[in-house]
């Protein structure tokens, strides 16, 4: 961006030279007072101390008046001494101490000291700025300055601002950092330095935008001979468009800049750009409304056309400051524009509707903002009732991405917990295999196999159990493969046909109890595996065989484990004790995880229930206060 000089502008130092909210620059070449002259205060009522603040023309120090004993603000005149710098100093002080209102500091007492120091004296302030608020981000800050707080100090300065109007005073540089709250209830506004009588025929500085997009023109017009030198004009982002093109102000480009502020503490972000970014938006816009560009907090619509009306481009389309502040007053004490409301909640439920009918989840979720927003605006909306019990009581046709995500989350932690009984149950199985060492056997090494690998997973699915497991996980099939193989073990073991079947049994019982990546079908065809294995082996002649049919008897038989009637019962008993417990375990791990299921999805649907609007109750009792009570 280039900037076109009309006429030579003093450079003027500020104390914060990153601060892009600062107003223009007075354009006149006018002695500016030197930054380095720190005025040298000769006055015995007051003792001076530390500094409070510096600015281009003066600075403000404490002090105490000896005579009063108490805490007081002395602005000094810095630099050279010129008979009109020292009347426009003077000046200022004439206008705040005229405006004897709570919000506007009073000054005590002007003067020039025994060095030829031209001062005055206000009241010392405590406090924080406005800006300082809107700067904070803490939740300390927020939760110190919530929003209605902020309406209601802010209702004091509009108040404040229109008693100045009626004084015929304009303060033209209205902004956040010329606002202070005080630390017991106060408001204030600050820097009267820039306030004009309204009545003066000069205009002020004007800043002018060309109708090219590379440049923008600061010019100077002939300013009256109240403008302090050196000081802002107004600061771009607060100030009217009527102010920034050089026209006429009146006392509605001050409601402009409250506008703005309220914009502020509505929205929680600034209406315009900060610095001369703001100058071109300033200058195109019709209104600016704060509903917009809000994002975590809802603004109230009545509060919003209000704002919408203060920051109008047109003067004459925005209300006064006592309006303003009447306004807010009124929704502060509950007032509300129902009719307005009613408006908007149309709206809303118009576009909820039409959302309604749309597929996918983006669709269904502005089905339930809108009709939300429209239901808080007025819960008689119909059409709002409509969509929001659609919503919140009927179950979607596809289940949204993001709920199906956190669904598998919960089904995750439930299928750690299935891991942790899992654990438990292969470690029964080391302690069984080492039991078998115990009876006759041919061979040993089928035994030590299923030994270590009964070992093995049930350390892997001990780690495995340290977190919860997505449908997706790669542990999964891991431990599915080394399951089936330790059910061939037991085939290879004890037979075929003696521990096998129940071992299986309670295997696809435990693992088609949870949600899996695979699909019902493909569990029991990776169950059906070691059973395939061992009977193809078996019908070739690799492995001996392990049942015949003998008349009418049915002959099982191991090659591992020499199996006498005695030890055939034992192993029967314990391998129908194992699966009594697997089958149980999964089947009640599976009840009551539908029981809790179904007992939220009611629980919800009963408190969704309650908060819509509920229909009158058909031939009701009317209330007496005197009728028994019932039992119940």
């Amino acid at each position: 961006m280039r900037f076109r000089r009309a006429v030579a502008i003093p450079s003027v130092p500020v104390d914060n030279p990153d601060d892009r909210s600062e107003t223009l620059p007075d354009s006149r070449p006018v002695a500016v007072a030197s930054r380095d002259s720190s005025p040298r205060f000769d006055d015995e009522r007051y003792k001076v101390g530390s500094l409070l603040g510096k600015g281009g023309m003066g600075e403000v120090r404490l002090a105490r008046d000896t005579r009063i004993d108490r805490e007081v603000a002395v602005k000094l005149m810095r630099g050279l001494r010129d008979p009109e710098l020292v009347a426009r100093f003077f000046r200022e002080a004439r206008v705040q101490g005229a405006l004897e209102h709570p919000a506007i500091v009073p000054v005590h007492d002007l003067g020039i000291d025994g060095a030829g120091v031209p001062y005055f004296v206000m009241k010392r302030l405590a406090g924080t700025t406005l800006a300082e608020v809107f700067d904070a981000q803490t939740a300390d800050a927020r939760q110190r300055w919530p929003r209605r707080l902020l309406l209601g100090r802010f209702v004091d300065i509009c108040l404040a601002i229109e008693f100045a109007h009626a004084r015929g005073v304009i303060h033209r540089d209205i902004k956040p950092a010329n606002l202070m709250l005080g630390d017991f209830g106060e408001a204030y506004v600050l820097d009267w330095g820039l306030a004009r009588i309204a009545g003066d025929a000069s205009p002020i500085s004007k800043v002018s935008s060309s109708s090219g997009s590379d440049h923008e023109a600061f010019t100077d017009a002939q300013t009256d001979a109240q403008t302090v030198p050196g000081q802002m004009l107004g600061t771009p982002g607060y100030m009217p468009p009527e102010q920034a093109r050089g026209e006429s102000i009146d006392s509605r480009s001050d409601v402009f800049g409250l506008g703005c502020v309220l914009y502020e503490i509505l929205a929680g972000v600034p209406a315009l750009p900060r610095g001369l970014a703001a100058l071109e938006p300033t200058l195109v816009a019709a209104e600016h409304r704060p509903s917009s560009r809000a994002t975590e907090l809802e603004v109230p619509p009545e509060l919003d056309d209000l704002c919408a009306r203060a920051t109008a481009a047109n003067p004459l389309d925005r209300p006064s400051a006592r309006q303003l502040a009447e306004t807010i007053q009124a929704y502060l004490d509950g007032d509300r524009d129902l009719e307005r409301r009613r408006e908007l909640a149309i709206d809303h439920a118009r576009r909820a509707a039409a959302a309604l009918d749309v597929p996918g989840d983006d669709a269904r979720s502005t089905a339930m903002r809108e009709a939300g927003r429209a239901f808080v605006l007025d819960p008689g909306n119909a059409t709002a009732k409509d969509v929001l019990t659609t919503l919140m009581l009927g179950a979607p046709a596809t289940i949204p991405s993001e709920a199906l995500a956190a669904a598998d989350e919960a089904r995750a932690r439930s299928r750690r917990d299935v891991i942790r009984f899992g654990v438990r149950a292969y470690a029964a199985m080391a302690v069984l295999s080492c039991l078998v060492f115990l009876m006759p056997l041919h061979h040993v090494w089928p035994v030590v196999l299923a030994g270590v690998l009964s070992t093995a997973t049930a350390l892997l699915m001990h780690l495995s159990s340290r977190r919860p497991h997505p449908i997706r996980d790669p542990w999964y099939p891991w431990v599915l493969i080394l399951n089936c193989v330790l059910i061939t073990m037991s085939g290879l073991t004890f037979g075929l046909l003696l521990v096998m079947p129940m071992v299986l049994g309670g295997s696809v019982a435990v693992w088609m109890s949870q949600p899996s990546q695979f699909r019902a079908w493909m569990v029991i065809a990776i169950h059906l595996i070691p059973i395939g294995i061992l009977l193809g082996l078996e019908l070739v002649g690799v492995l001996p065989s392990t049942f015949r049919i003998d008349g009418n008897s049915l002959v099982l038989s191991s090659w591992v484990v020499e199996l006498s009637p005695t030890l055939i019962v034992i192993i029967l008993v314990i391998a129908t004790i194992s699966h009594i417990i697997t089958t149980s375990v999964a089947a009640v791990t599976s009840r009551r995880a539908q029981e809790v299921a179904q007992n939220a999805v009611h629980a919800q649907r009963w408190h969704l229930q309650q908060v819509l609007p509920q229909p009158p109750v058909a031939n009701a009792e009317p209330f007496d206060d005197h009728a028994p009570s019932r039992p119940r």
